[in-house]
């Protein structure tokens, strides 16, 4: 029986002992990157100094590398990627876009991957300003471009290494009259105290009734005057959300489309509007003229002082503004004037004004054919002549500003002024030298002020 006993005993002893030893934590596998690196021979701006608006087969087998910027995460990009080389102490960052027929790209190619992409055989163009890398499509019209590289081709163009890199290496920041570049398109940027436009607070990112092209663009401005279009897919995950009401910072990649510069987001988390939204006590954004009519606005004058030809309203793309264009007139010479409204600057200190204007078929810069702004403390509404004029420094489109693009004003100092001021835009110019017949267009007249 003690036998017994002691040998089961001993058992039991061996299946506590050994059993101690079983866990049933797994140990995770760990995870290592087998993507092969390549070896470039090409930078993109050597690339880039040879491209051009004709799409063109790269014959070379050539091979660059360059860091995705871009994300397709959040459903605001739609089959295309955006490259951007490392920017140094000397040289800028360089941005390009491959278009890619295939969705989740973000889950193959994640913000900050270094990408090696295969040139040979592919097609290269210049559009709106930025370099495409791709395939070739051609329209209806016969015309060629960049077109997306196919699901079965893209992996093979576009092979992604195991080198990352965070984002605050590859972004930027900028004030928005830097940002307003070709050379910054398909780059990350950051703009530091910039705030939505007045009309798209509270309102959401996407909205129907200002769907151009299957997403929204709404106005991102800065204190100077300066603008660009921040725009929202209809597929976004945050289209439904509402545009905040604050001031602060907002991240992207800068594209065009015309001469309209737009930033597009990668996710709602490239918005951090924490700061007071500056509010002007002054506004005008001629978003209720009539296209192609004669501007006329309550408490605005528009005087003739030469010629016959008023400033007009003009609209494009849902956006209306000021504009004085020569249209047939033979006359020696032509001077308009857009006056504002009268403007109290008792009730606010520090007041600074600020706007927006452009240029088209301007071919001089001269005096005999130019925009100028003015402010005087008396006039009266009707006689421009009898009234006192001071001219303001005001930054303003020059024959080489490209045509169509607004610049922002900068910020122009108001302070010294008291009692009831007007804002005046005097445009001067021929209908018979045909040298002298450049058009000029205003917008987004605002007068900011502490209170």
């Amino acid at each position: 029986m003690k036998s017994i006993f002691y040998k089961t005993f001993l058992f039991l002893l061996m299946i506590i002992t050994f059993g101690s030893c079983v866990t049933d934590e797994v140990v995770a596998p760990k995870l290592v990157c087998t993507q092969q690196d390549l070896v470039t021979n090409k930078t993109v701006s050597e690339v880039h100094a040879v491209v051009n608006a004709i799409v063109t087969q790269y014959k070379y087998d050539d091979v660059i590398e360059a860091y995705v910027v871009s994300s397709d995460e959040s459903g605001n990009f739609f089959k295309s990627i955006s490259f951007q080389t490392l920017a140094t102490a000397t040289t800028p960052a360089i941005g390009f876009s491959v278009p890619v027929d295939a969705t989740n790209l973000y889950i193959d190619y994640r913000l900050g991957n270094k990408v090696y992409i295969k040139l040979k055989n592919q097609y290269t163009d210049i559009s709106f300003g930025g370099m495409r890398i791709g395939s070739i499509f051609v329209n209806s019209y016969n015309e060629g471009g960049v077109g997306r590289l196919s699901q079965n081709e893209y992996k093979k163009v576009l092979n992604a290494s195991c080198t990352n890199v965070k984002e605050e290496v590859l972004v930027r920041s900028l004030i928005m009259s830097e940002l307003l570049n070709d050379a910054n398109l398909n780059t990350l940027v950051e703009l530091s105290d910039v705030q939505f436009s007045a009309e798209a607070v509270g309102r959401h990112y996407f909205e129907e009734a200002n769907n151009v092209g299957g997403a929204t663009n709404w106005g991102l401005i800065d204190k100077l005057g300066n603008k660009v279009y921040f725009r929202t897919s209809s597929f976004s995950d945050f289209a439904s959300k509402i545009v905040p009401q604050g001031s602060g910072k907002v991240r992207g990649i800068l594209t065009k489309y015309g001469t309209d510069y737009q930033l597009l987001p990668r996710s709602e988390k490239d918005v951090v509007m924490t700061e007071t939204r500056l509010v002007p006590f002054f506004v005008e954004n001629f978003e209720t003229v009539v296209d192609k009519s004669k501007l006329s606005l309550p408490g605005w004058s528009n005087l003739v002082q030469k010629g016959t030809l008023f400033w007009k309203g003009t609209v494009y793309s849902g956006n209306g503004y000021a504009e004085f264009n020569i249209s047939g007139t033979k006359v020696v010479s032509n001077v308009a004037w857009l006056i504002s409204p009268k403007i109290d600057m008792e009730v606010h200190s520090k007041e600074v004004l600020s706007f927006r204007s452009a240029q088209h078929h301007l071919d001089v810069d001269s005096q005999l054919n130019s925009l100028e702004v003015y402010v005087s403390g008396n006039f009266d509404g009707l006689n421009f002549a009898t009234a006192t004029w001071v001219p303001l420094a005001v930054n303003l489109p020059k024959q080489a500003t490209p045509w169509y693009q607004f610049i922002g004003s900068g910020a122009v100092d108001l302070s010294s002024y008291k009692g009831k001021i007007n804002i005046a835009f005097k445009y001067t110019g021929s209908g018979k030298n045909l040298a002298l017949d450049g058009a000029f267009q205003v917008d987004d007249v605002q007068v900011f002020g502490i209170k």
